[in-house]
């Protein structure tokens, strides 16, 4: 019998997939626990419409994280740290980032979509490795100067 997996079935399938399966299973246990429904031509028109929305609605969404990344590949954030006698004073932080980027570009990046890197205690110029959603990965710029 083919049923459409209402959940995901341990050895059988994920949700969504039309699986076929012994007649005493489905109506004994998949059926009555809702795991699966019978597939008739309007639940598989019906799927199918609702697969098509989903994939519709990832498609936008990584577009508008393509775009995200696209933004913050051209931004480069200058930041001025203290200087004597060739010392640094103070650090960059994340949040100090983070919030830059909301006030000046209205991009909400969390401090946690960094990818590990080294303290930005130094003067010079940073690329930090930002993942975004759909492994996309952006690169930002940050310049630090020294002011004495």
């Amino acid at each position: 019998m083919k049923v459409i997996l209402l959940n995901d079935v341990k050895n059988y399938g994920k949700k969504d997939e039309i699986v076929d399966v012994a007649d005493g299973y489905a109506q004994n246990y998949l059926i009555p626990k809702k795991l699966a429904i019978i597939a008739t031509k309007d639940d598989l028109s019906h799927l199918n419409v609702r697969k098509n929305k989903e994939e519709e609605e990832k498609r936008k969404q990584f577009e508008e994280v393509k775009k995200v990344k696209e933004k913050i590949d051209l931004i480069q954030l200058n930041f001025k740290i203290k200087v004597k006698d060739n010392k640094t004073f103070g650090s960059i932080s994340l949040i100090q980032i983070e919030d830059r980027l909301k006030k000046e570009f209205d991009l909400d990046i969390d401090k946690r979509k960094f990818e590990k890197h080294e303290a930005l205690n130094k003067i010079g110029l940073f690329y930090l490795k930002i993942k975004l959603n759909f492994n996309l990965i952006a690169i930002l710029k940050v310049l630090i100067e020294g002011i004495e």
